[in-house]
């Protein structure tokens, strides 16, 4: 018994005597990671990805990863429901937040944060009211004038109204009352006027004076039956129009550009056996727009309440012939967008939050994934 004893502790000796040889071998071989700054952000397709964070909701992000390699590349804080905008020329990044003095508590102020898009370096803030909306990233909650001079934020108290940011004097001119109505549509061709969706199913066109106060209103007839078949409220802007699909898969074009808005077309996008299963458009960011081609997340037995379901499938249809001509892996997406060069489409599985990138888009384009956020529902690319 005492052999077995003594060969026991012989044998745990020996074993010790291993794993402490191994231990200092490792950590003579052990090289520690360099923590490099770069002085600017390079690559060309970059995806931006919103992340509300919602368990930790007053500390959002903005994930920024390479298009092309899926490499991360840089983060930016966005508060508390930031909701972020890219500048037109694609230089800044333009956040509009709010913060309390003591983190969960205290004194609340709600500013616009511009930031450069190339170093992630802030820039300069704007003080902006109070009433802004906390709200998910939705594309509309914060927009710019086709000539970049105005930013418009939305706001709820819960009434709604837009704030009318001066970009160029870096100040808050003015707010407009939106009864009834909710998100931003800037127009193309008067860099003064803006359109917002009402409950109603009429849009209200709202057009600016040179100091940002209002100097007209309108409103439409009725284009929609938000009963009967309501619109995402997402409008993607396409050759002077903006596109909305409906709940139940009608395409609508719709000019904002004039004094009232008015339809400029509309088409079904499930037709024959497809309507039998009930394919119906679902997620948070359901257009994108890459060279002609209009991508919408379906998925099939679609019912009341199922318009934020993930995409079972992704369609690609042709602007010009209004067919579809694309059916992609859906990837559980709930946000589509396409970079700039119209090369790649994005997708984004929310629940994941997990970027996929589908390059070479047709018929079998190739997807490769990585995972980036946390709560996110948003994409942004330039």
């Amino acid at each position: 018994m005492g052999v077995q004893v003594l060969a026991g502790s012989w044998r745990a000796g020996l074993v010790g005597a291993f794993v402490l040889t191994a231990v200092i071998a490792n950590a003579q071989e052990f090289k520690p990671e360099e923590v490099v700054t770069l002085p600017a952000i390079t690559a060309k397709n970059r995806v931006y990805v919103m992340d509300l964070a919602i368990n930790h909701i007053a500390d959002g992000k903005l994930h920024i990863v390479d298009g092309d390699t899926l490499e991360y590349l840089g983060v930016l804080g966005t508060g508390f429901t930031g909701q972020i905008l890219l500048s037109p020329e694609r230089k800044e990044i333009l956040v509009a937040t709010g913060y309390l003095s003591r983190g969960q508590r205290g004194k609340r102020t709600d500013i616009v944060e511009v930031w450069d898009i190339d170093t992630l370096k802030f820039k300069y803030e704007i003080p902006i009211s109070e009433k802004r909306a906390m709200a998910l990233n939705y594309e509309g909650l914060i927009a710019l004038s086709s000539d970049g001079r105005w930013l418009y934020v939305q706001n709820a108290t819960p009434a709604s109204s837009v704030s009318v940011v001066d970009l160029r004097n870096r100040r808050m001119v003015g707010e407009v009352p939106t009864p009834g109505c909710w998100a931003i549509y800037p127009a193309a061709s008067n860099p003064n006027r803006f359109a917002s969706l009402c409950g109603d199913g009429t849009i209200a066109t709202v057009t600016l004076n040179d100091r940002g106060g209002v100097a007209s209103r309108s409103t439409s007839p009725k284009l929609f039956d938000a009963d009967a078949d309501a619109w995402f409220m997402q409008g993607e802007r396409h050759g002077g129009v903006y596109y909305f699909v409906s709940f139940k898969g009608e395409l609508v074009a719709v000019n904002v550009d004039g004094n009232t808005a008015k339809i400029d077309g509309k088409w079904p996008l499930v037709e024959g056996a497809d309507a039998q299963k009930n394919w119906r458009p679902g997620g948070y960011q359901v257009l994108a727009i890459a060279n002609g081609r209009l991508y919408v997340p379906m998925h099939p037995d679609g019912t009341e309440g199922s318009h934020k379901y993930p995409a079972t499938e992704i369609w690609g249809f042709d602007l010009a012939s209004k067919k579809r001509v694309a059916r992609l892996p859906g990837h559980e997406a709930v946000a589509l967008e396409a970079s700039s060069d119209g090369t790649k489409l994005y997708a984004l599985d929310g629940e994941k939050g997990e970027l996929v990138v589908f390059d070479e888009l047709g018929a079998t384009p190739k997807a490769r994934s990585v995972q980036v956020a946390e709560t996110a529902v948003q994409l942004g690319a330039n």
